[in-house]
């Protein structure tokens, strides 16, 4: 299988060798030990390499059924040389490709531990979160570089004796991507919280018979729909339920990177993989642990990390193909590194000026009338609550609701500014400005990634139907350390420069926050690269911004830096259409 020695005469239906527990292949250098399961043109063993006397896991890559030499498999097998790249303690390294004129064969190192089936026999559901911290880091890292990890299978992951979760049988399919992989990491995870595999398994899984047999499939509901974790599972932690569910529909989460920020939050920072020698499981706190003490406490409570992974530890360097051309991996990796710098502070004895004390008092007077109305609102409050109103407004909205009284608050007590001269009356804006192109936008210095490009030309089309959705968070957007990212964005290519002098966002999501921006470019690196030209809030269905000073510019910005709750602990907002006018 993969390795044949040539391709059979046209029209001939291609037939894999079959493969045999003490078989020799590729020249005699691999003894295969034991299999491991697979799907359609793939089927993964356990073997030794007799060269080197260890063991890996091997990949045989075929044609699909009906193909003709090499057929998909030359893909599959390019694509899998590609995650040579990618560095992270959720993936087994790719060591070796060799290709044969039927097909190839990728040899990855091997992972001590368990399949899938059998790490879920009896799931643990406190330890699931955090043993997805490294594949879904894997997922990212791949992303970062335009690539996909295929996560098609349980048979493709196993869980390391520290309690990791792993990609152990490498090979990409032609029907993956990022979208699949996001999918990918809430199945795995969905089973190792309840020890059911949700969906169907990959055509021609029935073709390969794994060592430990697979997971039970979930039940589903009338919609078939798998059944939410808590339903089928023992003691599953609501929010880690909550992440598996929102990971596998495909719509409220759309990137890896934030499965892994997610994940991040329960777990305070990154699970790193320990050393070979078999020392404790590292985190980025001075903490250690063994992955199946985490309780649900810390999951809810621990702090939000982004200190980036170290490369994989314990990498092997390629193997040497028997006469075949060779694959050389990256010659050295280097990773990203936050820089910080703590300022000191420094007190001066200068007195502040009259100006400054004036503005001193008015921020003081503000302040006190917000804290009256706030002190109101919240006795109200909790009198209605006392007195079993009945009031079921979920308590995040009503803590909005106080803070937009407050902010109101703020700006009755801040004195208007002396009128100079009366402006000219201008006529409102009515033209519309034609725009080329519609792409979701994120600072290349922010964390998390652009968000579902491919939908973003919708809030353009003139159809309130459609629509542009951010992920789900559990955190709502800003610069506080529970806050994933500051914002998300969306870009509008304008045909040619023209200038705005308003922007309507209809969202039916109350309370999202946006500010309109230019750019000189399609990619600025930052917010800082951008001008800040008008902001809006949605309220019963749209929000509008004025632009007092529009300027010519080619590409604007709707950049959404507070989201709509849409239920507790979640956070996103999903608009259908922005109109700008001129």
């Amino acid at each position: 299988m993969g390795d044949g020695n040539g391709a059979p005469a046209q029209g001939t239906p291609w037939t894999p060798p079959r493969l045999t527990v003490g078989g020799l292949v590729s020249g005699g250098r691999y003894e295969l030990l034991e299999p491991h399961g697979g799907v359609a043109g793939q089927a993964f063993w356990r073997a030794r390499d007799k060269r080197l006397g260890r063991e890996v896991a091997l990949t045989f890559v075929d044609p699909l059924p009906g193909e003709q030499p090499p057929g998909s498999a030359t893909g599959v097998l390019d694509r899998t040389v590609a995650l040579t790249r990618v560095y992270a303690d959720g993936l087994a390294r790719v060591l070796d490709v060799i290709r044969g004129r039927a097909g190839g064969i990728v040899v990855s190192e091997w992972v001590p531990g368990r399949s899938l089936a059998a790490a879920v026999g009896d799931p643990d559901p406190d330890s699931a979160v955090a043993a997805m911290w490294g594949l879904a880091d894997a997922a990212a890292r791949a992303a970062d570089h335009g690539l996909i990890l295929g996560l098609d299978s349980p048979d493709r992951i196993r869980v390391t004796e520290d309690g990791r979760a792993l990609l152990a049988f490498p090979g990409v399919g032609g029907d993956a991507d990022t979208r699949s992989d996001v999918r990918g990491l809430g199945v795995v995870l969905y089973t190792l919280l309840t020890g059911k595999w949700p969906g169907p398994l990959p055509e021609g899984s029935d073709l390969h018979e794994p060592l430990d047999g697979r997971p039970e499939g979930a039940p589903v509901d009338d919609d078939e729909a798998p059944l939410d974790p808590t339903v089928i599972g023992t003691g599953v932690p609501p929010d880690s339920a909550v992440l598996a569910m929102r990971s596998l529909d495909g719509t409220s989460v759309s990137s890896a990177a934030t499965v892994r920020a997610m994940i991040d939050e329960r777990v305070g920072g990154p699970v790193h993989a320990s050393s070979r020698s078999g020392s404790s499981t590292a985190r980025s706190s001075t903490a250690q642990f063994p992955a199946a003490q985490f309780s649900t406490a810390q999951f809810s409570t621990a702090p939000f990390s982004t200190a980036p992974s170290p490369a994989h530890p314990g990498s092997t360097p390629g193997l040497h193909r028997d006469g075949r051309e060779p694959v050389t991996p990256p010659a050295s990796h280097t990773e990203p590194h936050a820089a910080s710098s703590d300022q000191p502070y420094t007190r001066t004895d200068e007195q502040p000026d009259e100006q400054t004390l004036r503005r001193r008092w008015q921020i003081m007077a503000g302040t006190s009338a917000a804290a009256v109305v706030v002190i109101a609102l919240l006795s109200a409050w909790l009198l209605g609550a006392l007195a079993g109103g009945g009031d079921e407004t979920p308590l995040s909205q009503q803590l909005d609701a106080i803070e937009r009284a407050a902010q109101a608050s703020r700006s009755a007590a801040t004195p208007e500014p002396e009128a100079a001269e009366t402006e000219p009356t201008r006529e409102a804006p009515s033209t519309p400005v034609t725009v080329s192109d519609v792409t979701s936008w994120q600072p290349t210095g922010s964390p998390g990634v652009a968000e579902n490009s491919s939908s973003a030309p919708d809030v353009v089309d003139g159809d309130r139907s459609t629509s542009w959705s951010t992920d789900t968070y559990r955190n709502q957007f800003g610069d506080s350390g529970a806050a994933y990212k500051p914002g998300v964005g969306l870009m509008f290519s304008l045909d040619g420069e023209q200038e705005a002098r308003q922007v309507v966002v209809y969202s039916d999501d109350d309370g999202v926050e946006f500010e309109v921006r230019a750019a000189d470019s399609a990619s600025p690196d930052s917010l800082d690269d951008t001008t800040l030209l008008g902001e809006g809030t949605i309220r019963d269905g749209s929000g509008t911004a004025t632009i007092d000073d529009p300027e010519d510019s080619r590409y604007l910005i709707i950049w959404i830096t507070r989201l709509g709750a849409s239920g507790p602990e979640a956070y996103d907002a999903s608009i259908t259409e922005v109109e700008l006018t001129r």
